[in-house]
C-alpha cells in the first residue's frame, strides 16, 4: 500500500528533527563545554581553554567528526524531502544515498571500534544516543519504507563515495596541520600511515559494499512512496 504524500512528509520530518536533535546538542555542549576534554590522549582533538574562550575551537573540532558530517547530511537530505517529496536529480539521488550510506557507517564504526573503549561521559550521554543509535536505525527504517525507490545505480553509488572520501583527504591533511585527530583509528601520531591507510582503506571498502548492498535491495523493495 503506498503511503499518502502526509505521511511520507511526516516521516521525512521526524528523521530530520532526530538529526537536528543530536547535533543541536551536540552543539551546545561544545559552546559552553559542559563536557571538559582532558588531554589523556593529546594526539586527539581537544586541548582548548575551558569555558567559552575555548568554544570556538571546540566547534571547529566538532565539525572534523564523520558523526556530525552524516548527521548534517541526514538533516539537509530529510529537510529537502519534507519540503518537496518529489525532488529528483542525479544530484540529490547521490545525496539521499550518502544520507543512509554515512549515517550507516557511522552508527556501525561508532558502536564496534569507539564506544567500547570511549564510552560517553555525563552530557555526551544524551547526544550519543541519537548521533549514533536513533538517528542511524531511524534513517535506515525510513529509507528501507519508503525510499525514495529505484533512485540508485552504479553512477550513484560511486559517486555517493566521494563525500566520505573527501571527509578522510580533509581528516588526514589537517591531523598534518594541527597534529591532532578525531578517532583513534585515524591517528597518525599513534599509529604511523600504513596502518591508518589501511583502515581508512577498509572503512571505504565496508561502505561499498554497504552501497552496493543497498543497490540490491533497492531493487528489489516494493514502491510505497
Amino acid at each position: 500500500m503506498r503511503l499518502a504524500p502526509a505521511q511520507l512528509r511526516l516521516l521525512y520530518l521526524i528523521n530530520a528533527i532526530s538529526a537536528g536533535i543530536g547535533f543541536a546538542i551536540q552543539f551546545v555542549i561544545n559552546l559552553f563545554d559542559l563536557v571538559p576534554v582532558d588531554d589523556e590522549f593529546p594526539t586527539l582533538l581537544g586541548g582548548h581553554a575551558a569555558g567559552i574562550a575555548g568554544a570556538v575551537g571546540r566547534l571547529t573540532d566538532s565539525f572534523s567528526y564523520f558523526t556530525i558530517w552524516s548527521n548534517l547530511m541526514v538533516l539537509g537530505v530529510m529537510t529537502a524531502l519534507y519540503r518537496n517529496p518529489n525532488r529528483d536529480s542525479f544530484k540529490f539521488r547521490t545525496l539521499r544515498l550518502d544520507s543512509v550510506l554515512m549515517i550507516t557507517v557511522t552508527g556501525v564504526v561508532y558502536h564496534v571500534l569507539i564506544a567500547p573503549y570511549y564510552p560517553p561521559i555525563s552530557w555526551n550521554r544524551y547526544s550519543d544516543i541519537f548521533l549514533h543509535t536513533i538517528t542511524p536505525i531511524l534513517t535506515l527504517f525510513i529509507w528501507l519504507l519508503v525510499g525514495p525507490r529505484k533512485w540508485i545505480n552504479l553512477r550513484v553509488v560511486f559517486a555517493a563515495l566521494l563525500i566520505p572520501i573527501g571527509w578522510l583527504g580533509y581528516t588526514l591533511f589537517r591531523g598534518i596541520v594541527i597534529g591532532r585527530y578525531p578517532y583513534d583509528f585515524l591517528d597518525v601520531i599513534t599509529h604511523g600511515y600504513l596502518p591508518v591507510l589501511i583502515t581508512a582503506a577498509m572503512i571505504i571498502v565496508v561502505g561499498l559494499i554497504a552501497a552496493l548492498f543497498y543497490l540490491l535491495l533497492d531493487k528489489v523493495l516494493p514502491i510505497n512512496n
